[in-house]
Protein backbone atom coordinates (compact mmCIF):
# COMPACT_ATOMS: atom_id res chain seq x y z
CA UNK A 1 0.00 0.00 0.00
CA UNK A 2 1.32 3.22 -1.00
CA UNK A 3 0.72 6.08 1.29
CA UNK A 4 0.80 10.01 0.78
CA UNK A 5 2.26 12.49 3.57
CA UNK A 6 -0.13 15.54 3.90
CA UNK A 7 1.97 19.03 3.17
CA UNK A 8 2.95 21.29 4.73
CA UNK A 9 1.30 24.19 2.59
CA UNK A 10 -1.41 25.02 4.40
CA UNK A 11 -1.69 27.95 6.81
CA UNK A 12 -2.18 26.84 9.93
CA UNK A 13 -3.23 28.46 13.26
CA UNK A 14 -0.40 29.33 15.42
CA UNK A 15 -0.78 30.82 19.18
CA UNK A 16 0.70 34.28 17.92
CA UNK A 17 -2.28 34.38 15.22
CA UNK A 18 -4.68 33.14 17.61
CA UNK A 19 -4.21 35.99 20.18
CA UNK A 20 -4.66 38.22 17.63
CA UNK A 21 -7.28 36.79 16.38
CA UNK A 22 -8.94 36.80 20.14
CA UNK A 23 -8.19 40.50 20.24
CA UNK A 24 -9.85 41.17 17.18
CA UNK A 25 -12.73 39.48 18.25
CA UNK A 26 -12.41 41.67 21.59
CA UNK A 27 -13.31 44.78 18.77
CA UNK A 28 -16.60 42.82 17.42
CA UNK A 29 -14.44 41.42 14.05
CA UNK A 30 -15.40 37.68 14.14
CA UNK A 31 -15.18 35.06 11.78
CA UNK A 32 -16.43 32.20 13.63
CA UNK A 33 -17.82 30.47 10.22
CA UNK A 34 -14.25 30.81 8.72
CA UNK A 35 -12.48 29.17 11.48
CA UNK A 36 -14.92 26.49 11.40
CA UNK A 37 -14.37 25.75 8.01
CA UNK A 38 -10.37 25.89 8.46
CA UNK A 39 -10.72 23.22 11.52
CA UNK A 40 -12.89 21.21 9.37
CA UNK A 41 -10.42 21.05 6.85
CA UNK A 42 -7.24 20.46 8.55
CA UNK A 43 -9.46 18.29 10.59
CA UNK A 44 -9.86 15.83 7.87
CA UNK A 45 -6.04 16.07 6.99
CA UNK A 46 -4.93 15.20 10.73
CA UNK A 47 -7.23 12.41 10.36
CA UNK A 48 -5.37 11.21 6.81
CA UNK A 49 -1.80 12.19 8.81
CA UNK A 50 -2.38 9.86 12.07
CA UNK A 51 -3.13 7.06 9.64
CA UNK A 52 0.13 7.85 7.57
CA UNK A 53 2.42 8.09 10.53
CA UNK A 54 0.63 4.45 11.52
CA UNK A 55 1.63 3.22 8.35
CA UNK A 56 5.05 4.36 8.62
CA UNK A 57 5.56 3.24 11.99
CA UNK A 58 3.61 -0.03 12.63
CA UNK A 59 6.23 -2.31 11.60
CA UNK A 60 8.56 -0.71 14.61
CA UNK A 61 5.71 -1.78 17.15
CA UNK A 62 5.84 -4.91 17.66
CA UNK A 63 7.46 -4.18 21.29
CA UNK A 64 4.98 -1.64 22.27
CA UNK A 65 2.04 -3.97 25.08
CA UNK A 66 -0.76 -1.19 23.83
CA UNK A 67 -0.34 -1.74 20.00
CA UNK A 68 0.04 -5.30 20.45
CA UNK A 69 -2.91 -6.24 18.29
CA UNK A 70 -2.88 -3.71 16.18
CA UNK A 71 0.95 -4.64 15.32
CA UNK A 72 -0.17 -8.63 15.13
CA UNK A 73 -3.09 -8.09 13.05
CA UNK A 74 -1.22 -5.56 10.10
CA UNK A 75 1.47 -8.42 10.81
CA UNK A 76 -1.53 -11.07 9.06
CA UNK A 77 -3.09 -8.29 7.29
CA UNK A 78 0.04 -7.82 5.27
CA UNK A 79 0.90 -11.08 4.39
CA UNK A 80 -2.62 -11.45 3.11
CA UNK A 81 -2.26 -8.38 1.19
CA UNK A 82 1.09 -9.65 -0.46
CA UNK A 83 -0.66 -12.59 -1.38
CA UNK A 84 -3.99 -10.76 -3.19
CA UNK A 85 -1.60 -8.85 -5.14
CA UNK A 86 0.56 -11.65 -6.21
CA UNK A 87 -2.43 -13.33 -7.03
CA UNK A 88 -4.01 -10.05 -8.95
CA UNK A 89 -0.79 -9.83 -10.93
CA UNK A 90 -0.96 -13.47 -12.09
CA UNK A 91 -4.90 -12.68 -12.72
CA UNK A 92 -3.94 -9.77 -14.93
CA UNK A 93 -1.10 -12.07 -16.83
CA UNK A 94 -3.73 -15.21 -17.39
CA UNK A 95 -6.12 -12.03 -18.84
CA UNK A 96 -4.11 -10.51 -20.84
CA UNK A 97 -2.94 -14.49 -22.40
CA UNK A 98 -6.30 -14.99 -23.04
CA UNK A 99 -7.52 -11.99 -24.74
CA UNK A 100 -4.60 -12.06 -26.74
CA UNK A 101 -5.53 -15.40 -27.35
CA UNK A 102 -8.87 -14.90 -28.74
CA UNK A 103 -7.37 -11.79 -30.88
CA UNK A 104 -5.13 -14.77 -32.49
CA UNK A 105 -8.36 -17.09 -32.90
CA UNK A 106 -10.31 -14.09 -34.10
CA UNK A 107 -7.90 -13.31 -36.74
CA UNK A 108 -7.69 -17.05 -37.37
CA UNK A 109 -11.34 -17.05 -38.52
CA UNK A 110 -10.68 -14.07 -40.83
CA UNK A 111 -7.96 -15.73 -42.69
CA UNK A 112 -9.23 -19.09 -43.38
CA UNK A 113 -12.42 -17.65 -44.26
CA UNK A 114 -11.04 -14.89 -46.89
CA UNK A 115 -10.89 -16.97 -49.86
CA UNK A 116 -15.14 -17.68 -49.18
CA UNK A 117 -15.70 -14.59 -48.33
CA UNK A 118 -13.77 -13.06 -51.52
CA UNK A 119 -15.71 -15.74 -53.11
CA UNK A 120 -18.51 -14.96 -51.74
CA UNK A 121 -18.83 -11.24 -52.90
CA UNK A 122 -17.96 -12.15 -56.23
CA UNK A 123 -20.89 -14.68 -56.46
CA UNK A 124 -22.65 -11.74 -54.71
CA UNK A 125 -22.04 -9.34 -57.73
CA UNK A 126 -22.70 -12.21 -60.32
CA UNK A 127 -26.17 -12.67 -59.03
CA UNK A 128 -27.24 -8.98 -58.78
CA UNK A 129 -25.99 -9.13 -62.30
CA UNK A 130 -28.17 -11.65 -63.61
CA UNK A 131 -31.24 -10.10 -61.59
CA UNK A 132 -30.47 -7.16 -63.43
CA UNK A 133 -30.19 -8.39 -66.61
CA UNK A 134 -33.35 -10.26 -66.02
CA UNK A 135 -35.30 -6.68 -65.20
CA UNK A 136 -33.80 -5.53 -68.46
CA UNK A 137 -35.42 -8.60 -70.28
CA UNK A 138 -38.59 -8.15 -68.83
CA UNK A 139 -39.03 -4.73 -69.32
CA UNK A 140 -37.98 -4.85 -73.43
CA UNK A 141 -40.32 -8.00 -74.09
CA UNK A 142 -42.90 -6.04 -72.70
CA UNK A 143 -42.45 -2.95 -74.95
CA UNK A 144 -42.57 -5.77 -77.49
CA UNK A 145 -45.68 -6.96 -76.93
CA UNK A 146 -47.44 -3.53 -76.51
CA UNK A 147 -45.89 -2.95 -80.04
CA UNK A 148 -47.04 -6.22 -81.21
CA UNK A 149 -50.59 -5.34 -79.95
CA UNK A 150 -50.39 -2.21 -81.73
CA UNK A 151 -49.60 -3.31 -85.03
CA UNK A 152 -52.01 -6.15 -84.44
CA UNK A 153 -54.94 -3.90 -84.19
CA UNK A 154 -53.91 -1.66 -86.55
CA UNK A 155 -53.67 -4.70 -89.13
CA UNK A 156 -56.95 -6.02 -88.04
CA UNK A 157 -58.49 -2.35 -88.51
CA UNK A 158 -57.00 -1.64 -92.18
CA UNK A 159 -58.42 -5.29 -93.11
CA UNK A 160 -61.60 -4.85 -92.23
CA UNK A 161 -61.62 -1.30 -93.94
CA UNK A 162 -60.68 -3.15 -97.18
CA UNK A 163 -57.05 -2.35 -97.71
CA UNK A 164 -56.41 -5.59 -98.70
CA UNK A 165 -53.26 -4.82 -100.67
CA UNK A 166 -52.20 -1.48 -99.16
CA UNK A 167 -48.21 -1.49 -98.46
CA UNK A 168 -49.14 -0.25 -94.89
CA UNK A 169 -50.48 -3.76 -94.19
CA UNK A 170 -47.55 -5.18 -95.98
CA UNK A 171 -45.17 -3.24 -94.14
CA UNK A 172 -46.95 -3.76 -90.49
CA UNK A 173 -46.99 -7.78 -91.05
CA UNK A 174 -43.22 -7.76 -91.84
CA UNK A 175 -42.71 -5.68 -88.91
CA UNK A 176 -45.00 -8.08 -86.32
CA UNK A 177 -42.71 -11.13 -87.83
CA UNK A 178 -39.81 -9.06 -86.55
CA UNK A 179 -41.45 -8.23 -83.17
CA UNK A 180 -42.34 -12.19 -82.96
CA UNK A 181 -38.91 -12.96 -83.58
CA UNK A 182 -37.54 -10.03 -81.00
CA UNK A 183 -39.89 -11.57 -78.65
CA UNK A 184 -39.19 -15.11 -79.03
CA UNK A 185 -35.48 -14.32 -78.47
CA UNK A 186 -35.82 -12.75 -75.88
CA UNK A 187 -37.94 -14.94 -73.61
CA UNK A 188 -35.54 -17.26 -74.52
CA UNK A 189 -33.01 -15.23 -72.84
CA UNK A 190 -35.25 -14.72 -70.19
CA UNK A 191 -35.30 -18.81 -69.11
CA UNK A 192 -31.56 -18.70 -69.82
CA UNK A 193 -31.00 -15.83 -66.87
CA UNK A 194 -33.37 -17.48 -64.91
CA UNK A 195 -31.64 -20.94 -65.01
CA UNK A 196 -27.74 -18.59 -64.30
CA UNK A 197 -29.92 -17.21 -61.59
CA UNK A 198 -30.51 -20.20 -59.54
CA UNK A 199 -27.19 -22.00 -60.29
CA UNK A 200 -25.36 -19.19 -58.85
CA UNK A 201 -28.30 -18.25 -55.97
CA UNK A 202 -27.61 -22.54 -54.72
CA UNK A 203 -23.63 -21.54 -55.61
CA UNK A 204 -23.93 -18.46 -53.05
CA UNK A 205 -25.77 -20.48 -50.87
CA UNK A 206 -23.22 -23.62 -50.66
CA UNK A 207 -20.61 -21.24 -50.25
CA UNK A 208 -22.42 -19.60 -47.50
CA UNK A 209 -22.83 -23.11 -46.04
CA UNK A 210 -19.18 -23.59 -46.10
CA UNK A 211 -17.92 -20.16 -43.96
CA UNK A 212 -20.27 -20.93 -41.72
CA UNK A 213 -19.19 -24.40 -41.28
CA UNK A 214 -15.24 -23.09 -41.08
CA UNK A 215 -16.48 -20.21 -38.29
CA UNK A 216 -18.69 -22.95 -36.08
CA UNK A 217 -15.05 -25.38 -36.06
CA UNK A 218 -13.02 -22.05 -35.07
CA UNK A 219 -15.56 -21.56 -32.93
CA UNK A 220 -14.93 -25.07 -31.42
CA UNK A 221 -11.65 -23.66 -30.66
CA UNK A 222 -12.15 -20.72 -29.06
CA UNK A 223 -14.42 -21.88 -26.80
CA UNK A 224 -11.37 -22.40 -24.15
CA UNK A 225 -10.23 -19.05 -24.71
CA UNK A 226 -13.42 -17.75 -23.98
CA UNK A 227 -14.02 -19.80 -20.94
CA UNK A 228 -10.10 -19.08 -19.79
CA UNK A 229 -11.21 -14.87 -20.18
CA UNK A 230 -14.44 -15.32 -18.59
CA UNK A 231 -12.70 -17.18 -15.27
CA UNK A 232 -9.54 -14.58 -15.03
CA UNK A 233 -11.88 -11.93 -15.54
CA UNK A 234 -13.96 -13.25 -12.33
CA UNK A 235 -10.19 -13.86 -10.35
CA UNK A 236 -9.37 -10.76 -10.91
CA UNK A 237 -12.35 -8.73 -9.69
CA UNK A 238 -12.85 -11.17 -7.14
CA UNK A 239 -8.98 -10.48 -5.83
CA UNK A 240 -9.65 -6.73 -6.00
CA UNK A 241 -12.45 -6.24 -4.64
CA UNK A 242 -10.96 -8.83 -1.00
CA UNK A 243 -8.43 -6.05 -1.36
CA UNK A 244 -10.02 -3.31 -1.21
CA UNK A 245 -11.85 -4.45 1.86
CA UNK A 246 -8.33 -6.02 3.21
CA UNK A 247 -7.21 -2.60 2.68
CA UNK A 248 -10.03 -0.63 4.31
CA UNK A 249 -9.73 -2.79 7.40
CA UNK A 250 -5.84 -1.96 7.52
CA UNK A 251 -6.60 2.04 7.32
CA UNK A 252 -8.28 1.45 10.36
CA UNK A 253 -5.41 0.16 12.48
CA UNK A 254 -2.72 2.46 10.11
CA UNK A 255 -5.31 4.97 11.94
CA UNK A 256 -5.27 3.45 15.62
CA UNK A 257 -1.61 3.43 15.71
CA UNK A 258 -0.86 6.42 14.72
CA UNK A 259 -3.15 7.83 17.14
CA UNK A 260 -1.41 6.11 19.69
CA UNK A 261 2.12 7.37 18.37
CA UNK A 262 0.93 10.62 17.93
CA UNK A 263 -0.06 10.80 21.51
CA UNK A 264 2.87 8.77 23.10
CA UNK A 265 5.54 10.05 21.39
CA UNK A 266 7.52 11.98 24.10
CA UNK A 267 7.40 8.63 26.10
CA UNK A 268 10.77 6.52 26.60
CA UNK A 269 9.80 3.53 25.56
CA UNK A 270 8.79 5.28 22.09
CA UNK A 271 11.91 7.83 21.84
CA UNK A 272 12.93 5.73 19.10
CA UNK A 273 10.10 5.68 16.60
CA UNK A 274 9.69 9.41 17.45
CA UNK A 275 13.29 10.42 16.50
CA UNK A 276 13.51 8.58 13.00
CA UNK A 277 9.44 10.12 12.28
CA UNK A 278 9.96 13.55 13.94
CA UNK A 279 9.41 15.94 11.11
CA UNK A 280 6.12 14.05 10.38
CA UNK A 281 5.26 14.26 14.03
CA UNK A 282 5.84 17.98 14.77
CA UNK A 283 3.92 18.34 11.39
CA UNK A 284 0.70 16.55 12.55
CA UNK A 285 0.98 18.07 16.10
CA UNK A 286 1.39 21.90 14.47
CA UNK A 287 -1.58 21.01 12.54
CA UNK A 288 -3.71 19.59 15.74
CA UNK A 289 -3.21 22.65 17.72
CA UNK A 290 -3.94 24.37 14.84
CA UNK A 291 -7.60 22.41 14.66
CA UNK A 292 -8.15 23.55 18.56
CA UNK A 293 -7.21 27.21 18.07
CA UNK A 294 -9.67 27.31 15.12
CA UNK A 295 -12.73 25.87 16.81
CA UNK A 296 -12.27 27.90 19.88
CA UNK A 297 -12.40 31.30 18.03
CA UNK A 298 -15.56 29.44 15.76
CA UNK A 299 -17.41 28.49 19.29
CA UNK A 300 -16.61 25.28 19.34
CA UNK A 301 -15.15 22.19 21.23
CA UNK A 302 -11.27 21.95 20.48
CA UNK A 303 -11.80 18.41 21.28
CA UNK A 304 -9.77 16.22 18.52
CA UNK A 305 -11.80 13.19 19.47
CA UNK A 306 -14.30 13.96 16.96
Amino acid sequence: MGHQVPCGCWKTMTQSRYFIWRIAQTFGISMRRRHATQAATEFHLFREAEEVLGQLTWKETEHVEELSAEYWSLRRMSMKHKELVSEIEVASGDLQKSQDQREELLGMVADRTKALVEEREKMKEVVERLKSEHEIVISDARSIRRRHGGIKAKLEVLIAEGYGDNPEIDSSKEELLSLQKKFKTLRERRNAVVTEIETAESSLSEIESRIETKRTSIRGETLGSYQNLGRANRDLSQNRLELNSLEGQMSGFFAEVGRYILAKHRDPALAEIASRHHGLIKQISALGLSIRLNRRLAGEKDDLAT
